[in-house]
């Protein structure tokens, strides 16, 4: 079960970021003053990445260790050296809508990816299940 919390804060952890990103972009576009923070959304985006990285990589690693998926484990990679290569090369980015598009992107395959990662542990959960089952009535 913690297995699956893991997942979960990672899910609302990604959304917020979303949620971040397309208040940013409305914000820039309504006042144009949220430019003027770039130094407080550099932190911001430092932060999050601290945080999601680890939830995320234990989270990810732990289910592959539980059903052994390559279609669940490699996606999640690939999405965390996306948003990482997209914090590095934040100050490129910034003020354009490259950054919330990609940062946006790769927020929903993460999300996806532990969406993935809850329902495959649990599809795991119910076939081993079922062989336990199995094994255990006389035949």
């Amino acid at each position: 079960m913690q297995r699956f919390r893991l997942d979960q804060m990672a899910i609302i952890l990604s959304s917020l970021c979303m949620i971040h990103c397309i208040a940013s972009v409305v914000g820039l576009f309504a006042i144009g003053l949220l430019s003027a923070f770039g130094r407080m959304e550099e932190a911001f985006h430092m932060t999050m990445l601290a945080i999601i990285v680890p939830v995320s990589v234990v989270a990810i690693v732990a289910g592959y260790r539980r059903h052994r998926r390559l279609l669940v484990l490699v996606p999640g990679g690939l999405a965390l050296v996306a948003l990482s290569l997209l914090t590095v090369f934040e100050e490129r980015l910034h003020g354009s809508l490259w950054e919330p598009l990609l940062t946006s992107l790769v927020g929903i395959c993460l999300v996806i990816t532990h969406v993935a990662n809850i329902r495959t542990c649990k599809d795991c959960d119910v076939s081993h299940g079922e062989v336990s089952n199995e094994e255990s009535s006389p035949a």
